[in-house]
């Protein structure tokens, strides 16, 4: 039996799942981290650690089996130029093909099998990427500090910002401010720059659950942010749609709990899609980014 083992090395696991040549599970495992930026040598051994891992438990279940292609998409490849140099050292440890790619390529991938399209995210962060003819690229994903519009990070900083200018125009609190406030323990508006200016992205975004909350309730400020926030998405995709050429419809997958589960954002990124680009097609799958590794290896193995 023939397999191939997708690999998706990210910033918190690394992940390795053995598929048979018809994209069926036959084993994977889990390792710490993968993203080479953290610390190389470390995310190299847990990479090294869980493709060793996953083939151990396919050889349980068939030890005569046959790892054909093995894929790896890995958060920092690019950036420290080293794919050559991980392809050589997988090829010669474990005898097989291998490509190394961005853990963004394989996210794409798995999300539209392979096929060209654009790939938007919004969690706590944001970004597009998309594949038109071989030619990857990326809009967006500049960190909450020069971008990142449309994310939870996004949505709770525009709650913050509300909150300032209601306190510098004296007028009402909204009842958005109001919760800010009790879920901070604050009783002036003042006191968030002590939060804001020693938390971390994270703690910020995890506020957006609050502008939902308030906005499902009716609040207008918090109903605006969500829906700024879709127009903000969609504007991101659109700069892709025409960065990489496409022309008519398109299919856009969308991942990330912002944009896939937060009603009024998806709604608004939908609408606003539809008066920039016309036709598209929304594709939302929850699989993992090693299925769009198989993907990948499986286009090169009959290319």
């Amino acid at each position: 039996m023939d397999y191939i083992i997708g690999v998706d090395g990210g910033g918190t696991k690394t992940e390795a799942i053995a598929y048979n040549l018809k994209g069926e599970e036959l084993g994977r495992a889990y390792t710490g981290f993968g993203n080479l930026l953290l610390n190389f040598e470390k995310a190299n051994e847990n990479i090294d650690l869980a493709i060793t891992n996953c083939m151990d438990t396919v050889k349980n279940i068939d030890n005569k089996a046959n790892c054909v292609y093995i894929c790896l998409g890995v958060a920092g490849v690019e950036a420290l130029d080293i794919k050559p140099k991980l392809q050589i050292h997988l090829e010669n440890k474990f005898c097989v093909l291998v490509k190394v790619t961005n853990d963004a390529e394989i996210a794409l991938a798995s999300v539209l099998k392979g096929e060209d399209g654009i790939l938007t995210i919004s969690g706590t962060g944001s970004i597009s990427y998309g594949l038109c003819n071989g030619k990857m690229e990326r809009v967006g994903g500049w960190g909450h500090l020069l971008g990142d519009e449309g994310s939870g990070y996004y949505i709770a900083i525009e709650g913050f910002k509300n909150m300032i200018v209601e306190e510098d125009s004296n007028l009402p609190y909204s009842s958005l401010t109001k919760a800010f406030m009790k879920k901070l323990n604050i009783d002036k508006v003042n006191d968030i720059k002590g939060f804001i200016y020693s938390s971390n992205k994270g703690d910020i975004a995890a506020f957006a659950p609050i502008v939902v909350e308030k906005a499902t309730l009716g609040d207008k400020i918090a109903k605006e942010i969500l829906i700024n926030a879709g127009k903000s998405l969609a504007l991101t995709t659109y700069n892709l749609y025409k960065k990489l050429g496409f022309k008519g419809e398109v299919s856009i997958g969308i991942k990330g709990s912002i944009l896939t589960e937060v009603t009024m954002v998806k709604r608004a990124f939908e609408e606003s899609l539809t008066s920039h680009i016309g036709s598209f097609k929304i594709v939302q799958d929850d699989v993992s980014p090693t299925k769009g590794a198989f993907y990948l290896a499986k286009k090169l193995l009959y290319k």
